[in-house]
């Protein structure tokens, strides 16, 4: 079917003023969160800070205790004042990483097929571990997982008994194959010294989690990332979840909290709009904030190796200014990081492999490059179960649907 620009410009136009108020200047309102930031750090120490919001059982985010350590929100990266050029992000980023092993993974998924009688999936996770020698030394794997028909439907709620394709299955299995792979990585490299710093592509926290169904939120999300982070915390292998362009409202969140009268009306503003003012140099950062978005954090426990970890209050979150975008990232990691004395190293590392990749970090590069399935895996994915068929006798026939318009699209 031909696309029919002069009907989706008159749709267009029918949200222009959705649109307008969508992207709204909100640049009145990011001041007065500012204003409440620099208050807060003057009117409260962390304890008493943390005390006011106790009450609020989900108040975004608690005051680290780099709250007391820092007058101001962020923490100055002051080596990168002076750059002048990508080679002097470059230089400092090789002797951080010289001898320093960072380690990714990332998946794909395929499924559930709509092409056979009988529905498949299929997920991809690829790891890789940078040794950063001078040598070039790296490790990598690929785990392959094929998802039979239970693990690609979902049964009615009537009795019919019937089971029908589920389109969200794959990318849940996914998340929990990277989960364990990076798990097996921790493990594999726990022995290396200095600690393996572990990038993970996206938030240790899943609150995006929240909408699915609870045993899949549950099972496959909050279990997933809480055995990640026991893991971390077991092996001493500090794990970093970093999301590009958060825009993310935690600090805010605990702002509107704090001073209720000033904000309670205002709207929710990105936290990276909020700490632009008091960013300066490449690689400055927020303060630590403790994790207190809403209920996820509470639920996730996990036993490992024989003992029981929960997070309620040890997962902690800081904001990275890597330039290439227009908001700040987002960076997750266990607690168990700042009570170490970690923070300076692990940041450091993050920083370097953010400006290798010039804006993201390279060991994700590397490992999405390795997991994605390219254009030709689904269809050469199919050819192999219809040979694997014929070969076995399984009775997967193509759905006459899906060969009618294969043909007629020929």
């Amino acid at each position: 079917m031909p696309f029919y620009p002069d009907r989706a410009l008159n749709g267009l136009r029918e949200h222009t003023g959705e649109i307008r108020e969508f992207a709204r200047d909100e640049s009145e309102t990011v001041v007065k969160y500012q204003d409440a930031l620099r208050d807060a750090l003057e009117d409260y120490e962390a304890d008493p800070l943390r005390s006011k919001l106790g009450p609020d059982r989900y108040p975004g985010a608690l005051p680290s205790r780099e709250w007391d350590d820092y007058d101001t929100p962020v923490v100055p990266f002051e080596q990168s004042a002076s750059w002048d050029n990508h080679e002097e992000v470059n230089e400092y980023a090789k002797d951080v990483l010289k001898g320093v092993t960072t380690v990714a993974a990332d998946g794909s998924e395929l499924g559930p097929t709509n092409e056979f009688t009988v529905p498949l999936g299929l997920v991809q996770v690829a790891w890789m571990a940078n040794h950063h020698h001078e040598n070039g030394d790296y490790d990598e794997g690929v785990n392959t997982r094929i998802l039979g028909p239970i693990a690609v439907t979902t049964s009615s709620d009537s009795e019919d008994g019937l089971r029908y394709p589920d389109g969200q299955a794959p990318g849940h299995e996914r998340y929990r194959d990277e989960g364990e792979t990076v798990i097996e990585c921790i493990e594999r490299f726990a022995e290396l010294d200095p600690p393996p710093v572990v990038l993970y592509d996206g938030p240790l926290v899943p609150t995006f989690a929240n909408t699915y169904a609870p045993d899949v939120r549950d099972e496959q999300y909050r279990r997933t990332m809480a055995r990640v982070l026991a893991a971390s915390d077991h092996y001493g292998i500090p794990v970093v979840g970093y999301s590009a362009g958060s825009t993310r409202t935690n600090i805010a969140k605990l702002l509107r909290r704090t001073y209720r009268d000033r904000l309670s009306d205002e709207p929710f503003v990105a936290d990276s709009r909020i700490l632009d003012a008091f960013t300066t140099n490449w690689g400055d950062r927020s303060q630590l904030f403790i994790h207190r978005q809403d209920g996820t954090i509470d639920a996730m426990e996990a036993s490992y190796q024989g003992a029981t970890h929960e997070f309620t209050t040890d997962v902690l979150f800081t904001y990275l200014d890597i330039p290439d975008g227009n908001a700040m990232d987002y960076l997750e990691f266990p607690g168990w990081i700042l009570r170490e004395g970690l923070v300076d190293y692990v940041v450091d590392v993050v920083r370097a492999e953010a400006g290798v990749g010039r804006g993201y970090p390279e060991i994700i590069q590397q490992a999405d490059a390795n997991a994605v399935l390219d254009s030709n895996a689904e269809r050469r994915f199919l050819a192999l179960v219809q040979n694997f068929a014929e070969e076995e006798g399984l009775p997967i026939e193509w759905d006459a649907k899906t060969l009618s318009k294969q043909r007629r699209r020929r």
